[in-house]
């Protein structure tokens, strides 16, 4: 009675392992997993790539105003420099660019690694160590069941532990953390407008605008090559989407008339395609988007150089007139309001820095290695069982009875 209920267990134990192994083999070849993933990377990547660029715009507002001397007087005239002030933020600036570097090679990384562990050789010895692997459960009573199971858990453990990483991550990352994410960027990327339109009413005091004007210019530079990197990016999506919509539209026109309304007729390659459709118009809006964002940019910038150049005009204006005395007095007349209003902007946005550094920190750094580490200690604990007895536990108990 014992034994048929051993023999009993070890053929469901080999049916499970045969399962298991049937269908790892067949999510290997289908890719399912690593599309899923990419496509997660490649949205990670890109509001990662809109979190450094809002950095670098901050960074850049930052020298701006550092290079602004504001005067107002208070018992003789006290002057007030900014740059000294705001040192500890535009410090913080930085730290948050490097980390959005650090993110985005974090990102670069996965998805290089995912494209390798899908390659076709990792599917080609997977189901070689799956055919091992179920030769081995009936060959000998199981005797090499044990090395050619740790041998397809290697290989298993290697070809989807990076993809089940970034799954878990994004399941996460979706769930918890991708709202907060997106607001606190959306702030800090509003940050520059919102202290240029505080600052607007300064800048016709500022007494040397040459600084402030290089400054200008060198991030105009920066969001004119950034805007060149986007349309060639906007023109390269188009074109990729055309070919894959011609793609897809050949595709279609192939299959038949019962296929076409059967939707659970599709082939691998039908939905491949499909998906990379859906996949590469998802990437050209957003993309569109942060064009949008960089255009908004742009005007503002515009519009602070022109206030700019046109108090510079008026200052050499006063001084051509003979009134030269009273436009520097007038240049170092700042309002104190203004500076204490830009100051409060800044210190408000420290949160939102600290709280974005978290979260990518989170989502691109702690978060996958976590996981990683929880796959690892999972496969050990696998890797230890003794699955020869579990395969073939009768004739265990015939040479235990002799």
């Amino acid at each position: 009675m014992h034994s048929g209920q051993d023999t009993g267990q070890a053929l469901r134990f080999r049916v499970a392992v045969f399962i298991l192994a049937a269908l790892a083999v067949l999510l290997s070849w289908l890719g399912s997993a690593d599309r899923v993933s990419v496509e997660y990377v490649d949205s990670a990547l890109l509001q990662a790539s809109v979190a450094f660029a809002s950095a670098r715009a901050l960074n850049a507002l930052v020298s701006v105003l550092q290079s602004t001397t504001l005067s107002f007087s208070l018992f003789g005239g006290v002057a007030v420099t900014l740059g000294e002030l705001l040192d500890p933020f535009n410090d913080l600036i930085e730290q948050y660019g490097t980390l959005m570097q650090w993110a985005i090679g974090s990102l670069l990384t996965q998805k290089i690694l995912l494209g390798v562990v899908s390659h076709a050789l990792f599917k080609i010895l997977m189901t070689l160590s799956a055919a091992l692997l179920l030769g081995s459960l009936f060959w000998r009573q199981g005797h090499w069941l044990t090395s050619c199971l740790r041998l397809f858990l290697a290989l298993l453990f290697l070809r989807f532990a990076l993809a089940a990483v970034v799954l878990l991550n994004g399941a996460v990352d979706h769930y918890f953390l991708d709202a907060q994410a997106r607001q606190q960027v959306a702030r800090l990327d509003n940050l520059p407008a919102q202290v240029e339109a505080l600052s607007e009413n300064n800048n016709d005091n500022v007494l040397d605008s040459e600084p402030a004007l290089a400054a200008l210019a060198a991030r105009e530079q920066d969001l004119q090559q950034r805007r060149e990197q986007l349309q060639a990016e906007q023109q390269r999506l188009a074109r990729a989407l055309a070919q894959s919509q011609r793609a897809l539209s050949e595709r279609e026109a192939q299959l038949g008339a019962l296929e076409r309304l059967n939707p659970f007729a599709r082939d691998q390659d039908h939905a491949a395609l499909a998906q990379q459709v859906a996949r590469l118009s998802q990437q050209q809006t957003q993309v569109a988007q942060e064009q949008e964002q960089l255009s908004r940019q742009l005007d503002e910038l515009v519009r602070q150089r022109a206030a700019l150049q046109q108090a510079k005009a008026a200052q050499t204006a006063a001084a051509d007139s003979g009134w030269a005395g009273l436009g520097e007095q007038l240049a170092r007349a700042a309002d104190p309001e203004t500076y204490l209003s830009i100051k409060r902007a800044l210190d408000s946005a420290v949160d939102s820095v600290l709280q974005a550094m978290t979260l990518f920190v989170l989502r691109t750094l702690i978060l996958p290695l976590l996981f990683l580490y929880l796959l690892i200690k999972g496969l050990r604990v696998i890797w230890r069982q003794d699955w020869q007895r579990l395969s073939a536990p009768a004739a265990g108990n015939k040479l235990a009875s002799g």
